[in-house]
């Protein structure tokens, strides 16, 4: 590592290259120098996360249901690619136990909460909810309650919120140790993290894309990268200790 340089590992999306740019451009804006590594099972690179100080989890496509007991419904799920959810499983692992500071992004979110045992709902309109997809417009938005016990407040510091929508998928039944720190109008979590944050590294998982907000400064974009950075650092500084 470059002397006073943060390494931030950032999981491949497998979309378009601009999706990708999007969290790049996201970090960057908070702090060009920090180099960000992709991992990919692609590049079969997941012994890279020993040499980093970060995780970001991106978007992308549904982790397959039979790691949550519903493989059975794979046909409601899209951009399933098994590859993928083993090769990040791995560096969700290997960052827990190296107590990575972890922020989780859409499917991250879901990724994370399933590794832990979470389960998640195939498909919203399928399950009886308003779909949360952007449809023809990419920066739709609705309202967001956040719990102002929760570290999400701490960053947000509101306790309502209005962010951009672009899911089919959401969590059905939190993972162990976790707690839902936001939800939607119509009962999905939209934000998670530990229940015990003092006693475990930093993580943040958000349902919305804070790194493609047309209005960057929104406290539920410019914020968290903020955080994520600053707990980043500090992470760094207490290992060197």
């Amino acid at each position: 590592m470059i002397e006073g340089r943060a390494r931030i590992g950032i999981t491949d999306n497998l979309g378009s290259e601009r999706k990708l740019e999007h969290y790049i451009e996201w970090i960057h804006r908070t702090d060009p120098k920090i180099e960000l590594v992709r991992l990919s099972h692609l590049l079969k690179n997941e012994d890279e996360i020993e040499n980093l100080d970060g995780l970001l989890l991106t978007g992308g496509g549904d982790v397959h249901p039979q790691r949550y007991g519903m493989a059975d419904a794979l046909q409601s799920a899209k951009g399933v690619n098994e590859l993928r959810d083993e090769f990040e499983f791995i560096i969700i692992e290997r960052a827990l136990g190296n107590d990575l500071p972890i922020l989780g992004i859409c499917r991250g979110m879901q990724l994370v909460n399933v590794y832990l045992g979470g389960s998640l709902f195939i498909d919203l309109p399928s399950a009886g909810y308003p779909g949360h997809e952007e449809e023809t417009d990419p920066e739709r938005r609705h309202d967001l309650s956040i719990r102002t016990d929760s570290l999400l407040w701490d960053i947000c510091r509101c306790e309502r919120i209005e962010v951009n929508s672009s899911h089919h998928q959401a969590v059905q039944r939190l993972g162990k140790g976790l707690m839902a720190s936001a939800t939607s109008s119509d009962g999905i979590v939209e934000g998670a993290e530990w229940i015990m944050k003092d006693r475990m590294p930093f993580l943040l998982l958000v349902q919305w894309h804070p790194e493609r907000m047309d209005d960057i400064r929104h406290p539920a974009a410019k914020s968290m990268a903020v955080r994520f950075l600053q707990e980043v650092k500090q992470s760094i500084a207490t290992k060197a200790e």
